[in-house]
């Protein structure tokens, strides 16, 4: 866009010349001698071309800049609450949660980095999604198959995830649980933990029932982690499981 040589019209010191521009800096020469001016601030309040179609596009340009500095000032504003809202959660003892899936499941799971709750199976809410309530930043949600034939006691840990840091389970009204981009897992069928091992029970091992989750206490999804670690120690997911178990035991202000 070339301004030397452009007309313009000033409030205060009527009709001017462009004589320089550079280094966002306007140099106009007026009667009364040259002012200097920003660019391209000044056009959006001091002075105006007398070419209105170069005027209109320096406009344009300082819109795009002014929605840009508002939509990036309310990113740091929501990033500031976020944090602020995490800073400030309240820990509750049973905010964990088991997933039932089936093994041919678990490889769209990881991709698309999400569970389902399932529905509810009855009451004023049958067939829509259920809500994960109790699930915020600081839930971990582990990943359980029942092996075919196989008796309830045989229900396999394959993988978990922490949910993302913005979930809210009280406010997923698609029932489907976010995954954490950073800590999420998987375990091979090698590594597999028992589940109903974490639990003290009376024979029978209990039935799951026909829902998707459970929810269960922290201090037991620290114990899982704590057996993952052992399970992936010397692996190249060492760093990962290390990494899950310190953000785990910090978000839920848990000693490490």
């Amino acid at each position: 866009m070339q301004l030397v040589g452009q007309k313009v019209e000033h409030g205060m010191f009527g009709q001017g010349l462009i004589t320089d521009c550079s280094d966002n800096i306007v140099t106009v020469s007026f009667p009364q001698g040259d002012k200097k001016f920003i660019y391209p601030d000044a056009f959006a309040s001091f002075i105006t071309l007398k070419d209105g179609s170069i005027q209109n596009e320096i406009q344009a340009g300082i819109d795009k800049q002014l929605e840009a500095a508002a939509a990036k000032n309310q990113a740091l504003a929501e990033e500031h609450a976020r944090r602020q809202r995490i800073r400030n959660l309240k820990i509750t003892p049973n905010s964990q949660a088991a997933f039932n899936v089936d093994m041919n499941e678990l490889d769209e799971i990881f991709a698309a980095g999400a569970v389902s709750t399932g529905c509810y199976l009855s009451g004023y809410s049958k067939g829509e999604p259920r809500i994960p309530s109790k699930l915020r930043p600081n839930s971990a949600c582990l990943l359980t198959v029942l092996p075919p034939d196989s008796p309830e006691k045989e229900r396999q840990i394959l993988g978990a995830f922490m949910v993302k840091e913005d979930f809210w389970g009280d406010s997923c009204s698609n029932g489907m649980v976010e995954a954490h981009e950073q800590h999420t897992l998987r375990l091979g069928a090698e590594n597999s933990l028992l589940f109903w091992d974490y639990f003290d029970y009376n024979e029978p091992i209990p039935r799951w029932g026909r829902t998707v989750f459970k929810y269960f206490p922290n201090s037991t999804m620290q114990k899982v982690l704590l057996d993952f670690m052992q399970a992936l120690q010397g692996t190249e997911d060492e760093p990962l499981i290390q990494e899950f178990y310190q953000y785990f035991c910090k978000i839920n202000r848990l000693p490490k």
